[in-house]
């Protein structure tokens, strides 16, 4: 019975809608000829890189795109750099000042030592002369009898050798030129109404002269005609020079 089922089923369809028709194949298309591919190029070698070379310097100094902002931190840090830059400079100021005053203190100190050193020099000079006035005075009194010195004292105090140096200290006892001088241990006057001439200036290369019958004298070279009659002073003592304060 299932044999017969099994065969109805294949029948029926067939019955039904008849025989299959056969359609022969389309005819086949020629296939495409075969062309192999084109070969490819040969690629390029890549161009060797240029050796790199240090960018310029730029000329402007380099800014940020975009300013950087003033935080409250930043702001904070800010203060403190200041107020420790401050406290520095104060210090620095501080140091220079007593500096300052250490060398002031020192340049008095070198000043009044020098000024020391100065006075008792001239002092010292001032003592020396004084003492050689009155060697010459003593030795010029022993020296001058009959209204003059001796040949020896003569030859080694005055005469054209003997430069009287008017500028020296403690040469003039008033007024240069116009009142007594102090020379060769005695102090030397000039003769009533006898005076400077003009045409001497300051008396460069005068010296003391004797000349028989007339007596002392003082002579200018230049002036060879011309001589001033000299006073000695016999009782006339030294006078010193008073020390420098």
């Amino acid at each position: 019975m299932k044999k017969l089922l099994t065969w109805m089923t294949l029948i029926v369809p067939f019955v039904a809608y008849g025989a299959p028709v056969y359609h022969p194949p389309a005819p086949s298309r020629p296939a495409p000829a075969y062309h192999p591919p084109a070969a490819r190029p040969a690629p390029r070698p890549a161009p060797r890189p240029a050796p790199s070379r240090p960018a310029p310097r730029p000329t402007a100094p380099r800014q940020n795109a975009q300013p950087r902002q003033n935080t409250h931190a930043t702001t904070h840090n800010n203060t403190q750099h200041n107020d420790r830059n401050a406290q520095h400079n104060d210090r620095i100021a501080q140091q220079n000042q007593r500096n300052a005053d250490r060398n002031k203190r020192n340049a008095d100190r070198n000043a009044a030592k020098a000024h020391t050193n100065a006075v008792r020099n001239e002092n010292k000079a001032r003592h020396n002369r004084n003492k050689q006035r009155r060697n010459d005075f003593r030795a010029s009194h022993s020296a001058f009898r009959g209204g003059r010195f001796n040949d020896r004292y003569f030859g080694a105090h005055f005469g054209a050798a003997h430069v009287v140096t008017f500028g020296a200290p403690g040469v003039w006892v008033g007024t240069p030129y116009r009142s007594a001088f102090w020379w060769g241990g005695m102090e030397w006057g000039f003769g009533p109404g006898i005076f400077w001439p003009d045409g001497w200036g300051m008396g460069m290369g005068v010296y003391i002269d004797y000349i028989p019958g007339v007596g002392y004298v003082l002579v200018n070279p230049a002036f060879p005609d011309t001589t001033l009659p000299l006073v000695a002073d016999v009782d006339a003592q030294p006078t010193d020079e008073p020390d420098q304060q």
